[in-house]
């Protein structure tokens, strides 16, 4: 009877990963940007979205909340500047390292680098982008540098052109100063179980862990 029990939790277990690691392949992350931006106020909202789960962050006017999401509604609503605020969690005192020189981060990225380089290209492969819109009203102190970057947009914008996910358009101003606009962006993180994949099979490997633990802080090689 014990051993058909215990069976029966491992099955139910192994199903539980199955189902996860099917959802973390079949699922995208979602991410969406809106942002505006008048001469009397500005606002900007980001969501983050996997399945029904999700995280939306919300700032006006200096103000910030942090929702989380089930289903699109919020379930938790928290303040930004609440969290900001919050006095970090009490540790044992350790004495204070000496930060690192800049050549032993750079020695740490060229060891570290093979296995970014998955990473790295296991995300590009994963996105997707549905959406990037923006309109820009924009005047700068000098008309000569809002003539620049106005040059510059529009010729981004023709080489984009066969793109219909982009869609970018700035009107230039020449005789006051303004930046007014609205900006949207949405995409997907496909497959974000083949990002999953190389992010783990570095960690798992010991020289990864030293050489993270090293540049933060907290180790040294061989520890």
């Amino acid at each position: 009877m014990a051993a058909t029990l215990l069976v029966i939790i491992l099955l139910i277990i192994a199903a539980i990963i199955l189902a996860l690691l099917l959802a973390l392949y079949l699922v995208p992350v979602t991410v969406e940007t809106v942002a505006g931006c008048t001469r009397e106020s500005a606002a900007a909202t980001a969501v983050v979205a996997w399945g029904i789960l999700g995280a939306r962050v919300k700032v006006a006017d200096g103000v910030g909340v942090l929702e989380v999401l089930i289903a699109g509604r919020p379930v938790m609503t928290r303040d930004l500047a609440e969290i900001a605020a919050a006095p970090p969690p009490e540790e044992k005192k350790e004495e204070r390292k000496p930060p690192l020189p800049v050549k032993e981060y750079l020695s740490a990225a060229v060891d570290l680098w093979p296995h970014l380089r998955k990473v790295v290209a296991a995300t590009l492969r994963s996105l997707y982008l549905e959406t990037l819109r923006g309109d820009i009203t924009l005047g700068l102190e000098n008309p000569a540098d809002t003539g620049m970057i106005y040059g510059y947009c529009t010729a981004l914008r023709y080489a984009l052109w066969p793109a219909e996910a982009v869609d970018f358009v700035m009107t230039p101003v020449f005789d006051h100063e303004v930046f007014e606009g609205t900006f949207t962006l949405r995409m997907q993180v496909r497959r974000p179980l083949l990002i999953i994949i190389p992010v783990a099979s570095a960690l798992l490997q010991k020289p990864v862990r030293q050489r993270l633990r090293q540049v933060s802080g907290r180790g040294a090689p061989g520890a």
